[in-house]
């Protein structure tokens, strides 16, 4: 898959064909979908290495990747928070210059 065949206004469904959202468009290695289609009013978002493959106008993803910035940063700390969790940080985010190809979670790095 080559991240220039998706493009805005796509739709995006999981690979159980439920509708996850439209594109918006592509940043980086990630898909951000159109605000319209959540009521929560908040940004939602795809990593580019959930898609599965696009199928003529339709983007196909792993079901449950998408989420929303809110739901990182409420996870990192919830990570930072519990001691139990937070010996992991480095395996559950990825630390910056690690090589996890996340590149740490910017909290605390």
């Amino acid at each position: 898959m080559n991240k220039d065949q998706i493009k805005p206004n796509m739709r995006v469904v999981d690979t159980h064909d439920h509708a996850v959202g439209t594109v918006d468009r592509i940043e980086g290695d990630i898909i951000d979908l159109a605000r319209k289609d959540f009521a929560d009013g908040l940004h939602h978002f795809v990593p580019l290495a959930a898609v599965k493959q696009v199928d003529g106008d339709t983007v196909i993803v792993e079901p449950g990747v998408a989420t929303t910035v809110e739901a990182v940063t409420a996870s990192i700390e919830y990570a930072h928070a519990h001691p139990a969790v937070s010996s992991r940080i480095g395996a559950l985010f990825g630390v910056s210059g690690h090589g996890t190809g996340f590149g740490g979670s910017g909290i605390g790095d």
